[in-house]
């Protein structure tokens, strides 16, 4: 969802100042939550070496979260919604590289996106699945 707004230069630093004292109030960061990546890579870039490096990360739980990787300008090669439109499945490519990903409770996007969109996707990989 977009929003426009048309503020005087003059009013700028007033404007920006109330924003964010109701956003605080309003606590946005529940609605929005704030994802923290540890490294953005190309799908080329992971290989064994790579899962080796992650394994030795391990074990990861609270005190060691999972790193969070953020994927660039991935191409939709196929898309669809699963299990009665809760879940959606998707092919991605970047560049020789196709992955499958899976988002759960995610399966509304089946309708926003096409094949041929180019979408940045986030997650952590567990490197049994790697």
């Amino acid at each position: 969802m977009a929003v426009g707004v048309t503020i005087r230069k003059e009013k700028l630093e007033e404007f920006k100042k109330e924003f964010e004292k109701m956003a605080k109030q309003e606590h946005t960061e529940e609605i929005m939550p704030i994802i923290n990546i540890d490294a953005k890579i190309n799908l080329n870039e992971i290989n064994k070496s790579m899962v080796e490096s992650l394994r030795q990360l391990e074990p990861f739980g609270e005190g060691n979260k999972m790193p969070v990787f953020a994927f660039k300008n991935l191409k939709i090669d196929s898309i669809r919604a699963l299990t009665e439109g809760k879940h959606i499945k998707l092919t991605l490519k970047s560049e020789n590289t196709i992955v499958n990903a899976i988002g759960f409770n995610l399966g509304y996007m089946s309708e926003e996106f096409k094949i041929g969109d180019k979408i940045d996707v986030v997650r952590s990989t567990r490197t049994k699945y790697i």
